[in-house]
């Protein structure tokens, strides 16, 4: 059966095919009788439009392009969800690009790559300086960042130098050797998001207020994953004995330190204190102290600041900080 089109309802309704398209974008100017003659014979013949076609013809795709280092963990997973969910309200969809190699984001650098052919562009913990050597936008596209701070564009970030001091300040309540373990990878690569070094120069001045200095080989940098995390704890474990604290500047490591712990037959929370990074929801669960970000905010506010640049694009770059809060369990305070 042939699809009806804006002619047939026009011609059911008696009218001409640009007041159909007047009521399907609710333009005010149209006589309440002819608005519901144009709406019953939408009804009756089934009429569904087109809507790829209004957006192109409107010169929009109705998409937006999300770049991101990756995409499979908790953290990226819940930002995007929330990101996915304040656009759709406003029937915006995402296509995510994780960048993943050197060969890949050279291929995005070019003007012309696919993350450029939508109607707006978010970067998820990476910084256009770096990304680009440098340079502009491969494309003009009304831009957002999230998960990092960059004057020149829409940003909305969290206060990592406070998180660390918060995990600092914690683990300072019991006086042991004290580690940190961080991620290894990306670290002088384009792909470098600073967020780690933030945490970690906050945790510093959280010592340092309380006399205690940690040494430089006392900072594990390990691959950014759960068995990095066991292969950190192994590595220390080797160096110090029980009790000893450990800052994991993410959740994800923080899981495979707890887990080498509970092998090895340590009392967690008192042999080996750890707290982590991300609030994610398995860590309740887990017992599993950490520096919970507002993840769902970050996307929710990532998404608002988008659609304020996609209808005003002449105002300055707006710098959004939101703040992350401690959550103490047993990882900590057991034992």
């Amino acid at each position: 059966m042939k699809r009806p089109t804006i002619r047939d309802v026009a011609r059911r309704a008696g009218v001409v095919p640009s007041t159909v398209s007047r009521v399907l974008n609710n333009y005010p100017d149209v006589a309440d009788d002819t608005r519901r003659r144009v709406l019953d014979a939408i009804r009756q013949l089934g009429f569904h439009p087109n809507h790829v076609a209004r957006q192109f013809r409107r010169g929009r795709t109705g998409s937006v392009s999300v770049i991101l280092p990756r995409v499979d963990t908790d953290f990226y997973t819940a930002v995007i969800s929330a990101l996915d969910e304040a656009l759709d309200e406003h029937s915006l969809g995402i296509a995510l690009f994780p960048v993943l190699s050197e060969a890949r984001l050279s291929r995005y650098r070019s003007e012309d790559a696919l993350p450029y052919q939508s109607d707006g562009l978010v970067l998820i913990s990476l910084d256009p300086d770096r990304l680009y050597s440098g340079q502009s936008l491969p494309a003009a596209l009304p831009t957002v960042l999230i998960d990092m701070a960059n004057p020149r564009f829409d940003s909305v970030f969290v206060d990592n130098r406070l998180g660390g001091y918060l995990a600092g300040k914690l683990l300072c309540e019991r006086p042991a050797p004290t580690f940190v373990v961080l991620v290894e990878e990306w670290f002088s690569t384009p792909f470098a998001s600073g967020v780690f070094h933030e945490r970690l120069a906050g945790f510093r001045a959280a010592l340092g207020e309380d006399g205690v200095y940690m040494a430089a080989e006392n900072i594990i940098a390990t691959e950014f994953s759960w068995a990095g995390g066991r292969i950190a704890a192994r590595q220390i474990l080797e160096r110090v004995r029980p009790p000893l604290n450990v800052f994991a500047t993410c959740d994800l490591m923080a899981r495979g330190i707890l887990d080498e712990a509970k092998a090895l037959g340590l009392a967690v929370g008192k042999d080996i204190r750890v707290v982590g990074y991300d609030g994610l929801a398995w860590t309740e669960e887990y017992g599993l102290s950490t520096v919970a970000q507002p993840l769902d905010e970050m996307g929710r506010t990532g998404a608002q600041l988008l659609l304020e640049r996609l209808h005003s694009s002449g105002h300055p770059p707006t710098q959004i900080r939101l703040q992350p809060h401690l959550v103490r369990r047993a990882s900590t305070d057991g034992g």
